[in-house]
């Protein structure tokens, strides 16, 4: 398996949604953030985006193998979803042994959602998931309050930017905005942008020069998007902000153009909104171990 078939996995799920007029880094998710239903751990990075976009209400995934030790049997005609990792390949000298370099190498294996499968024996949904006890604004305005190194957000703008030479936020006032959520997602979007300043995570799509269009724009962009949609999720708040034809099919263009962008974008907004939410990042991720788990014939 190749790292060229995981990139191809992956972006086929995403281009098929976008095809369909649905934009899946837009509040894809149904209850909460997809889930390991053993361990229950959840799915971050691209692989929340590409299971959390399948429509299923169940945010529960789990190996073929998984499911036969849960005394479950995926239903006739059910189709996997891909879930993908890195795999380290250790290069070594050859006279002395030494480990001289790790090459990076994606991978993937197969998941199914919980209700794709019959007689699962698992704990009921509702045990999992901690009731909120807070409004979903109050937690989309901590958010911003609580951003370590926040720029400077300055309100009553025309239009939505962020300005790296002068660490710079600029946002129309929030009663511009339909929808409260709607601003919230703009915000984000922008406050994803600030995190590639020299200052916080250098990005190089942020610190040099790139003009619209541009194949670093284009990038930079997505990841904005990406963690928008991550920061709401994590807020409790619809991210959705423009399903437009021209919108949809822009993004079509990109990721027809390069199959690794949508990887490579989830993995730098990922870190940006960990960033945002002051947290560091975790192992959530599935690892080589788990792939062990769902042979390939699990695909569809």
């Amino acid at each position: 398996m190749s790292s060229a078939a995981a990139y191809e996995k992956v972006a086929t799920v995403i281009i098929d949604t976008l095809q369909r007029g649905v934009v899946p880094w837009q509040k894809p998710w149904t209850g909460t953030v997809p889930m390991n239903g053993e361990t229950h751990r959840p799915y971050k990075g691209i692989n929340s985006l590409v299971l959390g976009c399948s429509g299923f209400g169940d945010p529960r995934w789990l190996t073929w193998n998984a499911i036969k030790r849960l005394d479950g049997k995926v239903r006739k005609g059910e189709k996997s979803r891909p879930v993908v990792f890195w795999k380290f390949w250790e290069v070594r000298d050859e006279a002395t042994g030494e480990v001289t370099d790790r090459v990076p190498m994606l991978r993937y294996y197969s998941v199914f959602n919980v209700q794709q499968a019959d007689g699962l024996k698992l704990r009921p949904l509702s045990d999992l998931i901690p009731t909120a006890n807070h409004s979903p604004i109050d937690a989309a305005e901590a958010i911003v309050a609580n951003m370590p190194q926040r720029p400077t957000i300055q309100l009553g703008q025309q239009g939505a930017w962020y300005r790296p030479s002068t660490d710079l936020v600029g946002m129309p006032d929030r009663e511009r905005f339909g929808r409260v959520e709607a601003y919230y997602s703009t915000l984000y979007h922008e406050l994803a942008h600030s995190t590639g300043h020299a200052s916080r995570l250098n990005r190089e799509e942020v610190t040099r020069s790139n003009f619209f269009g541009s194949e670093d724009y284009s990038r930079e962009e997505l990841v904005a998007e990406f963690c928008a949609a991550f920061l709401c999720n994590h807020a409790g708040i619809d991210s959705t902000r423009d399903n437009s034809a021209a919108y949809v099919a822009s993004w079509l263009k990109v990721l027809k153009n390069d199959i690794k962008m949508a990887v490579w974008a989830a993995g730098r907004a990922q870190r940006a909104a960990d960033f945002i939410l002051g947290v560091s990042g975790d192992d959530a991720e599935p690892t080589e171990r788990d792939e062990t788990s769902s042979p390939a014939l699990a695909t569809a």
